[in-house]
Formats: structure tokens, C-alpha cells, sequence
């Protein structure tokens, strides 16, 4: 993908409705993309594009030489953890400071060949706080010390949601093998 031209940015700068919306046809897959992987709901879906591109908008003249995909990609995932923050979701997260036991088996590095939208339907099984660390650590790259000051939890409860997400996932992938 292709980042917008310079030409265009300063036109969206400008205030101009169709550069505008121009924009937001070209930011829309990236921005419903990662809004997918933390939401169920299609209208919490739209919310979240919809408040990222006015971040974007609002800050274009804060965006400086980075590729413009990673910078909205930030965007977008700092308003999933807002909106996560003001959400009655939040306070379902509890500290889990126990040690962390093995891993079952699961391991980290094993790679599976599945389609994205296979991938997301297991995503969506998670619960939401365990869906939101796991999305936040394994494909958005985040330490669980950076989960847990973004979220306000320890990094302990962070790696305890990342254990349980990649738990589930391996049941979830057992059942499907099995009536494969």
C-alpha cells in the first residue's frame, strides 16, 4: 500500500471534503482491519474508524517522515485502548500475580496457516480483556511492561491473558482439526 501523497495530506490540512474523503477511502482497510481483531460489533467497528480518522486528521501536521500506514495503525490502536479504558470492560481485568506455569505446549513460535478471517473468528471467542492483551502482544508487538502501563494492570496479569488467549486458541484449533 501506497502512502498518500504530500499533495494530498496538505489538502486534507485544508479542510477540503474530497481530499478528505479520499483519505478515508485509502486509511478505511487499514484502520477496519485492526478495528476487527478487538471488536465483535460492526457499529463499534465504525466508532472506532471514525474517531481514529479524526485523530488523523486533526494531527496531520504532527506526522513526520514514518510511513503513513504505521503511523494511523498507531492511531487506531491507541484509540481501541481509550476506548477499552472508558469502556465498563475495563474493570473486568484483575490482577493475576501468581507465577506463571508453563506453557502447555503451546509454543510461541510455531506458525499455523490460517486465513485472516479465521484467525479473527478465534480472536473474537477470547473474552474481550484477554482478546485485547493478546492483539496488543503478539501481532501488535507490545512488551506486556508497555501492556501494562497502557491498561493499567501488571505485567504479570498482561502475560496471564497472553497464557490464557493462546490456551484457548489451541483448544479452538484442536476442535477444529478434529472435525476437519
Amino acid at each position: 500500500m501506497q502512502d498518500p501523497s504530500a499533495e494530498l495530506l496538505k489538502r486534507v490540512q485544508a479542510y477540503d471534503r474530497r481530499a478528505q474523503l479520499e483519505l478515508y477511502q485509502l486509511c478505511y482497510p487499514v484502520l477496519i482491519g485492526t478495528a476487527r481483531r478487538f471488536r465483535k460489533n460492526d457499529e463499534e467497528h465504525k466508532t472506532l474508524v471514525n474517531n481514529a480518522f479524526m485523530k488523523i486528521i486533526q494531527n496531520l501536521d504532527k506526522y513526520q517522515d514514518i510511513r503513513f500506514f504505521s503511523w494511523i495503525k498507531r492511531i487506531i490502536t491507541n484509540e481501541i485502548i481509550d476506548d477499552f479504558r472508558r469502556s465498563k470492560n475495563y474493570h473486568t481485568f484483575y490482577q493475576h500475580d501468581a507465577t506463571i506455569e508453563g506453557n502447555d505446549g503451546v509454543h510461541p513460535e510455531a506458525e499455523y496457516e490460517l486465513n485472516q478471517a479465521h484467525l479473527n473468528t478465534m480472536l473474537l471467542q477470547l473474552s474481550e480483556p484477554t482478546r485485547v492483551v493478546f492483539n496488543l502482544f503478539v501481532v501488535d508487538g507490545y512488551s506486556h511492561r508497555e501492556i501494562g502501563e497502557l491498561l493499567g494492570i501488571s505485567e504479570q496479569t498482561s502475560k496471564w491473558h497472553t497464557k490464557v488467549a493462546r490456551k484457548k486458541l489451541k483448544e479452538l484449533l484442536k476442535i477444529q482439526n478434529h472435525v476437519i
